[in-house]
């Protein structure tokens, strides 16, 4: 199932990147998240092309009921987005995946970092969702978007909290 969101980050590109490879934006995004763990791991430097591999441990009281057979009470998410070196004007492209550990589900997809001056920037998400369950597959596909955007949603939070730790 297609998914598509747009971030909005209140801080530069090139700062969003740097807080990306920030392993205490990872923490900021346990809290955010309700996660019960939340650890991460930087390959290369976010001044030029980089990969964050994060794992969290996510309680399920919040999915959809018709997906918490699959899943019990908590799941591991392994996430891994790597980045471009930045464009000209700051942007980058990458690339997102999430597995969802024990589990036939994921995503895929596509990253566009945007510089939108000074203090903003946006990251567009294209990506498919995938439960590769026979019959239920596309029904619990349909369930999970929800859920999905939701967590993805909360990076704006999560940027929002990193900025306000970051001032004076």
């Amino acid at each position: 199932m297609k998914l598509r969101e747009t971030l909005t980050l209140p801080l530069s590109a090139a700062g969003a990147a740097a807080m990306y490879a920030d392993p205490e934006y990872t923490a900021i995004r346990r809290s955010t998240l309700g996660a019960t763990r939340a650890e991460s791991s930087l390959d290369g430097d976010p001044a030029g092309a980089f990969t964050v591999r994060t794992e969290l441990s996510m309680p399920t009281d919040r999915v959809p009921d018709m997906v918490r057979p699959f899943v019990g009470s908590s799941v591991t998410i392994h996430e891994k987005q790597i980045w471009s070196a930045p464009d000209a004007d700051g942007g980058r492209r990458g690339t997102t995946t999430l597995e969802v550990a024990g589990t036939p589900a994921g995503l895929t997809g596509t990253l566009r970092l945007v510089p939108g001056g000074s203090a903003s920037s946006s990251v567009e998400v294209e990506g498919d969702l995938v439960a590769k369950i026979p019959l239920l597959g596309p029904r619990l596909e349909k369930a999970a978007v929800p859920y999905v955007s939701t967590v993805l949603r909360a990076e704006e939070r999560s940027a929002r909290t990193y900025v306000d730790s970051h001032a004076g």
